[in-house]
């Protein structure tokens, strides 16, 4: 199949060079040349590839492959039984505090952005901050609540649509507050709001790579719906 390279401007813009989207299947090196020729052409110097299947082809001397993620979408069914808890609440403030935004920042040590080290931890930091910052202003998601312990708040998950479900974005509890169950609360809250808006589903996208995630989420009731091979392939 031939390849498409779809260029992704808020990428670009964001990164401060070109970045596409490869559309269409990677299965030999011959395709591999083909993408290099056409990432040549439209001066990209990183292309996301996605498949279902893990690539099994070697770089070659002018692109380098780097797996960044294992892609895997969780989904169950609602249950309509569940509580709201007394320490949950909306984060209502336009702007996040630096607690906030520190979360954000932890929520993503498994993300591609922080795995590929040619992205820069700055560049992540950045990232996240952004998508915090955009989130807390309902531009990035519906709802934003918080598990508040005190004057501190322990953790927090924001939540939004994809699928016609419920779609969980970011989410982090605080290294002081783990092992207390307040990941669970936070997700069964997300739940209890999901339900009152009228989802009958809710989904969420993590990485293959984090075990504990993966762990907790099956452990919630939640089952793999699909998973894909992710990968940043540069310009050497």
């Amino acid at each position: 199949m031939k390849q498409t390279l779809l260029k992704l401007d808020w990428d670009s813009d964001f990164f401060d060079f070109n970045i596409c989207r490869i559309q269409g299947l990677i299965e030999n090196n011959e395709d591999l040349r083909a993408v290099d020729l056409k990432m040549n052409e439209g001066k990209f110097k990183l292309a996301y590839y996605s498949s279902a299947e893990e690539l099994k082809i070697d770089d070659i001397d002018t692109l380098e492959i780097t797996l960044v993620d294992k892609k895997t979408t969780f989904v169950k069914k609602i249950n309509p039984e569940l509580k709201s808890h007394p320490q949950i609440s909306s984060y209502i403030n336009d702007f996040p505090s630096s607690k906030v935004i520190n979360l954000a920042i932890q929520s993503g040590v498994y993300s591609r952005f922080n795995v590929d080290k040619k992205i820069g931890r700055d560049k992540y930091e950045e990232l996240y901050r952004l998508w915090i910052i955009k989130s807390v202003k309902r531009e990035m998601a519906d709802e934003v609540i918080v598990y508040n312990h005190n004057d501190d708040i322990a953790g927090y998950l924001t939540i939004g649509e994809k699928n016609n479900r419920a779609d969980l974005g970011m989410g982090a509890v605080d290294s002081n507050y783990r092992g207390k169950g307040i990941g669970k609360i936070l997700f069964e809250n997300a739940e209890k709001w999901s339900f009152d808006q009228g989802y009958e589903e809710i989904q969420i996208v993590t990485q293959g790579d984090n075990i504990p995630a993966c762990k907790l989420y099956e452990k919630l009731g939640y089952s793999v719906d699909s998973m894909e091979y992710f990968y940043h392939i540069w310009k050497k």
